[in-house]
C-alpha cells in the first residue's frame, strides 16, 4: 500500500491497542476519560488485531489503561489478544515495582503461557528505576522493555518519583540503591536525574541487559500532528547502536513512518493511521 509515491514499511509497523474496560479504543493525546471504542471492530480487541494482521501487520503494542490507572488488570483479553499472534507484543500494563505477589504471579504465568509477550516498565507508572530491577528479579529480561514516555517532550514520570527526590528522608538505600551511576547510595541527586534526563532510565535500562525501548510521546498519540520523537530516537541510537527502539505517537502517513525510521527507530507504533485503513 503506498501513500502518494512512499510505501508504508508495514514490516516495521506496530499495531496499538488501547484497551479500557475490556474494549479496544481510540487514543487522543493522553485523554483518557474521553477514549471510545475502535469503531472499525466494535470496540472489540481481537477482532482489531485481526484486521491489522489482515494489513500485514505482525507486530502488536498493547496498554492496559485500566492497570495503568490503578485498575486491575485486563488478564483475560490480554491471554486472548496473545493467543491470536506469532510476532512480538509488548504489554504496558502499568509496572510500577510495588505490586503485590499476587500480580507478580498473575504477570508471570501471562508471560509463561506466550512467548511472544514482553512486558514495559515505563517511566509514567515506574515508583522509582529499581522497578525494572523487581521485574527482572520476576522474569527473564528478555522479555522486559524500557518504556520512556513524554508529553509535548518533556519525561513523564511517577508522582511517587517526583515525592521521593524531593523528600530527602524517604530515601532508604536498600530500595533506591544507585546500580549504574557511580553516586553514592540512596543519594538525591541521581534519582532527582530520573525525573528528568531519559539517559539515566536507559543506562539504568542497559545496566540490566535489556535490550529494547519503547518511546512514546501521549501528547501526540491520535493527532496525526507528524513524528515527534525522532531526536530522542536518533540519541539513544548514537549512543547504544544495539538496542532495539520502537518508537511513535503522531504519524499520519507513510512518509512519517519511513522518516521515524531513518532517525533510529526500528518499529513504529501506529494506531490512528492503521485504523483509517480498515
Amino acid at each position: 500500500m503506498t501513500v502518494g509515491s512512499t510505501e508504508w514499511p508495514f514490516s516495521e509497523l506496530v499495531g496499538v491497542i488501547d484497551l479500557a474496560g475490556g474494549k479496544a479504543v481510540q487514543a487522543i493525546a493522553g485523554e483518557r476519560e474521553k477514549y471510545q471504542p475502535v469503531q472499525s471492530c466494535g470496540g472489540d480487541p481481537v477482532t482489531l488485531v485481526q484486521q491489522y494482521r489482515e494489513l500485514g501487520i505482525r507486530s502488536f503494542y498493547i496498554a492496559d489503561l485500566d492497570a495503568i490507572c490503578g485498575q486491575p488488570l485486563q488478564l483475560t483479553v490480554l491471554d486472548e489478544i496473545a493467543s491470536e499472534v506469532d510476532h512480538d507484543v509488548l504489554v504496558d500494563l502499568g509496572w510500577s515495582g510495588a505490586e503485590s505477589a499476587s500480580v507478580v504471579d498473575a504477570v508471570s504465568e501471562l508471560i509463561e503461557a506466550h512467548s511472544c509477550l514482553r512486558i514495559i516498565a515505563a517511566t509514567e507508572t515506574a515508583h522509582s528505576p529499581m522497578a525494572l530491577d523487581r521485574l527482572a528479579a520476576c522474569i527473564e529480561v528478555t522479555r522486559i522493555c524500557l518504556g520512556l514516555d513524554f508529553r509535548e517532550g518533556q519525561l513523564i514520570v511517577s508522582q511517587t518519583l517526583k515525592d521521593y527526590h524531593l523528600d530527602r528522608h524517604s530515601l532508604s538505600p536498600v530500595d533506591f540503591k544507585d546500580s549504574t551511576t557511580g553516586v553514592g547510595k540512596g543519594s538525591n541527586g541521581w534519582l532527582a536525574e530520573f525525573c528528568t534526563k531519559p539517559s539515566r532510565w536507559v543506562d539504568h535500562a542497559v545496566a540490566l541487559d535489556l535490550h529494547r525501548v519503547v518511546i512514546l510521546d501521549i501528547a501526540a498519540v491520535g493527532k496525526q500532528v507528524g513524528t515527534v520523537t525522532g531526536e530522542v530516537c536518533c540519541s539513544i541510537r548514537q549512543a547504544y547502536p544495539k538496542l532495539t527502539i520502537w518508537s511513535g505517537g503522531g504519524i499520519r502517513n507513510a512518509s512519517d513512518a519511513n522518516q521515524l525510521i531513518r532517525q533510529g527507530c526500528d518499529r513504529c507504533l501506529i494506531a490512528t493511521a492503521l485504523q483509517g485503513m480498515l
